[in-house]
């Protein structure tokens, strides 16, 4: 299956799920919103593992790291980058897979039409769940929340598990707060500063949780942020704020 045949075929909100740290505190709130779930590499076998069963699991990853993500499940559609490695394919032999090409790849366009194959090439940044932004509109969907996509470190975590690699430290000020990062998130909030407009001029309504970078770069840019009052939004803020004061004490 293509991912052509995708379009025009949903309606209404979609959950995209990062894998980032904060997944780990608000999950239970991501499940008791009942719309379509779009998890994104780790995420879905961190929902499936609490018994959430994703509509859609995509990666466009061509490291082979991308094939510790993969868990067959005959209830979910696999949304795969052609760039991904040609095992994760066999991995999902039986089940329901969604073959889409990422723009930007090194001769795709060429490749494509070598081959005969006139089918659309997804932009949309560096991380999946970027790229998932561009992917779930066309589909139909007109409302994303967006889960886990922090781009910043929470309590010295990086994911929802242990990354599998030594993240290089920055930190970054945005509204008014530091956070640490690693370079490739810095990356990620960049893409989501530069799409996010796009998204909502065509009408598009985002959804961030959480309370890493991205979510305050949300907010800064006039997005809603876990659906609350800016007044709601700022008792929150104080209210962590003074449990770390108090944890200094």
């Amino acid at each position: 299956i293509n991912y052509q045949d995708l379009v025009g075929t949903e309606s209404g909100v979609v959950s995209i799920v990062g894998s980032g740290p904060s997944l780990k505190e608000n999950w239970m709130e991501l499940r008791d919103l009942d719309c379509d779930i779009l998890a994104c590499n780790a995420s879905c076998q961190f929902l499936l593992e609490r018994g959430i069963v994703p509509k859609y699991m995509m990666c466009f990853d061509a490291d082979p790291l991308m094939l510790e993500f993969l868990t067959p499940h005959q209830e979910i559609t696999y949304l795969i980058a052609s760039r991904c490695p040609p095992k994760a394919f066999d991995i999902l032999e039986g089940c329901k897979v969604v073959c889409w090409h990422a723009s930007g790849d090194t001769n795709i366009s060429e490749l494509l039409t070598k081959h005969g194959k006139f089918e659309p090439m997804i932009a949309g940044g560096s991380a999946a769940v970027t790229r998932a932004m561009y992917v779930a509109p066309p589909m139909g969907y007109s409302t994303l929340h967006l889960w886990g996509v922090d781009s910043s470190f929470m309590n010295g975590d990086t994911h929802i598990r242990k990354s599998t690699t030594v993240e290089k430290d920055m930190h970054i000020m945005c509204n008014n707060r530091a956070f640490r990062c690693a370079p490739w998130m810095s990356q990620q909030a960049e893409d989501f500063k530069a799409m996010a407009p796009g998204l909502r001029d065509m009408g598009v309504k985002i959804v961030v949780h959480g309370d890493g970078l991205i979510p305050h770069l949300a907010k800064a840019m006039g997005f809603d942020v876990d659906g609350e009052s800016r007044a709601k939004q700022l008792w929150r803020e104080t209210k962590k704020k003074a449990r770390i004061l108090w944890s200094q004490l």
